[in-house]
């Protein structure tokens, strides 16, 4: 296979990593969202919200992975690192909806914008990465 075809591939296979990573930033900024109107005192409803946008978001960050595999595939052996999920677990689930509070709303806000951080940075190092590969091409 040439190298233009080759740097193609990597640069699709980027190109998705791109958007499926925008689609994680869109999931977040709307939990990020509901999490203010959480702290406002928005009661149950707020939380649910909230909680179903971050367990979307969670499902989005772990479908990068496959798309981040393929990344790598084409690009040969580099070595990127994924954002974590946002903790989900039952116990943050009945802190968050059934004991809402004031402190559990400040905590969950907190993780919801680190994890956009790290999206956002993510998201400039694969834009980077494609800019190099459409240089190349």
């Amino acid at each position: 296979m040439n190298r233009k075809k080759e740097l193609g591939e990597a640069l699709e296979a980027a190109r998705q990593v791109l958007r499926a990573t925008d689609s994680a930033l869109n999931i977040l900024g709307k939990a990020n969202k509901w999490s203010f109107f959480d702290i406002l005192g928005g009661e149950g409803l707020s939380s649910l919200m909230k909680r179903n946008h971050i367990r979307s978001a969670n499902r989005s960050i772990n479908d990068l992975k496959y798309d981040i595999d393929r990344l790598k595939k084409e690009l040969g052996d580099i070595n990127i690192d994924l954002p974590g999920e946002i903790s989900d677990s039952l116990s943050d689930n009945m802190f968050d909806i059934f004991f809402d509070n004031i402190f559990t709303d400040l905590r969950v806000r907190s993780e919801i914008r680190s994890k956009i951080n790290e999206l956002v940075e993510f998201r400039d190092m694969i834009e980077s990465l494609i800019q190099r590969l459409e240089r190349e091409i």
